[in-house]
């Protein structure tokens, strides 16, 4: 993560993290994963609802790319973290603004598995940048 927050410095973007979590819940969660990023809570869920973020069916939350991902990270020795009742079935997603609000770039998770990689959200700040 540091090397691409030190990228996402270079080219002036700021990442923000916003979680529905309550924030109470998030000061462990920021402690463990230590993300060098702004983490905010929506627990009302206005951001998602704005950015029209859906709840995911079943089959998408235990779809095999997920129960995949979720055995490889196992594998490599990352535990489980308890859900303490938060909602498994809310889809997330990446989105670039400009500096008054306009939506530059647009990703609207599919399964907790499907997510851009820094790679690719550094290539479109590039292509908006450039346009």
């Amino acid at each position: 993560m540091a090397l691409a927050k030190s990228e996402f410095d270079r080219r002036g973007v700021s990442v923000v993290i916003i979680s529905f979590a309550e924030p109470s819940r998030l000061i462990p969660y920021q402690e463990q994963h230590r993300w060098p990023f702004t983490v905010l809570a929506d627990p009302q869920r206005k951001v998602y609802q704005a950015f029209e973020l859906k709840p995911l069916s079943w089959f998408r939350v235990f779809s095999p790319p997920v129960l995949n991902l979720y055995f490889k990270l196992w594998r490599q020795g990352l535990k489980q973290e308890a859900y303490r009742g938060e909602d498994i079935y809310q889809s997330g997603g990446d989105f670039l603004l400009d500096h008054t609000g306009n939506v530059l770039y647009a990703y609207r998770s599919r399964s907790p598995a499907d997510r851009p990689t820094p790679q690719k959200l550094l290539q479109e700040i590039d292509r908006v940048q450039l346009a």
